[in-house]
């Protein structure tokens, strides 16, 4: 059993933590500068009982960064909008919390790929 551990279950552990996705903070106007080898999250609260949901606008520069996907963590730990950096380059990242129609916050994030 002890064998099991440290050869399979550990190893598993140890590539869970390694995949952890480093998260994009400052909002606009500050500038969030990321590498092109790593993958990016951006973490919004987000309470599905009040019918809001944020949504990522169209408006950036998909040749820069590209949107993986989005993953909902439940009304206290919000929701995760992943993306992978393709290019150098500068893009800004739109937020928009609406129900229906109607637009409730926006929140903006510059992102600076760095070519290294």
């Amino acid at each position: 059993m002890i064998k099991v551990f440290f050869y399979f279950i550990l190893p598993l552990a140890f590539s869970f933590y390694s995949c952890e996705l480093k998260e994009i903070e400052k909002p606009f106007p500050q500038v969030n500068k990321i590498k092109m080898e790593k993958k990016y999250k951006i973490n919004l609260p987000e309470e599905h009982s009040s019918g809001y949901i944020w949504q990522l606008s169209e408006n950036y520069d998909m040749t820069k960064i590209s949107h993986l996907n989005t993953v909902w963590h439940g009304n206290k730990k919000g929701v995760n909008f992943n993306f992978a950096p393709i290019a150098a380059g500068q893009t800004t990242l739109t937020f928009i919390l609406r129900k229906y129609n109607d637009t409730s916050d926006i929140k903006q994030f510059i992102v600076q790929i760095a070519d290294e």
